[in-house]
């Protein structure tokens, strides 16, 4: 693999290209999604943002359900979404702690990292400490972060699997799931996706299909008949597809 700092439009966001805008008008034009569960909220205004200024209005779900694991960003993206009453940002991990970081420790595809030449990675050094390091969110931290978790983690209910329990709960609604987080699970996160809902119908967006994060995730979606890819960009890293019962 090759290092994501490398990566001339590593600071760009999906929701800032204008195909993947695009994408998503006809989508939503041409159909109506009354759920939609996205991870990896951060701060409310990238993809979450984009999603809720296209659907508002007539084209408004039930419920958007967006996942941050970081108590801090979570709160901030409260503030920031608090336009869309639609909008239900929620903290806590999107699949159980011990389950990920299980999963990062036996990733073949981190220690074994040379054999994906044309893939990106946040980092070289010892990329299975780093993704272990991002799950038990030992990233990035300043004291006020710092403060803030200590407080969430002493004094409130952290959740564990809310990408699995929101699945169950809209499994039958033909929902939309956005996987856009912690970029050492983006492969089993989609594999829940894809394990939960079975041969139900539903959409699909991936972020990062050039990164760790899902390029697994993109080449078992292309391979398999019970998927059609929408469109995709592998210059800005999205793709967007619908699964189809078969």
């Amino acid at each position: 693999m090759k290092s994501y700092q490398t990566y001339a439009r590593s600071s760009v966001s999906m929701s800032t290209d204008e195909r993947f805008r695009k994408t998503l008008q006809q989508l939503f034009a041409q159909n109506q999604i009354d759920y939609i569960i996205e991870t990896g909220t951060w701060l409310g205004t990238g993809s979450t943002k984009t999603i809720a200024t296209t659907v508002e209005g007539k084209h408004q779900p039930k419920a958007y359900y967006t996942i941050e694991g970081n108590l801090t960003f979570h709160t901030i993206a409260r503030f920031n979404l608090r336009k869309w009453d639609f909008v239900k940002p929620l903290w806590g991990d999107t699949v159980a702690k011990e389950q990920a970081l299980k999963f990062i420790q036996q990733d073949e595809a981190l220690h074994h990292h040379e054999d994906y030449p044309d893939v990106f990675i946040d980092t070289l050094d010892n990329p299975v400490q780093f993704y272990t390091d991002e799950v038990e969110g030992k990233l990035g931290k300043n004291p006020i972060i710092n403060a803030v978790d200590w407080f969430g983690d002493t004094f409130l209910n952290r959740k564990e699997d809310l990408l699995r329990t929101l699945l169950i709960r809209v499994q039958d609604t033909r929902p939309l799931v956005l996987l856009d987080s912690a970029g050492g699970i983006g492969w089993l996160e989609y594999q829940t996706v894809r394990d939960t809902l079975g041969n139900r119908p539903y959409w699909l967006i991936l972020d990062d299909i050039h990164h760790l994060k899902h390029f697994r995730s993109l080449a078992d979606v292309q391979k398999r008949n019970d998927f059609r890819v929408i469109d995709y960009s592998l210059t800005d890293g999205w793709m967007v597809a619908e699964h189809v019962a078969v």
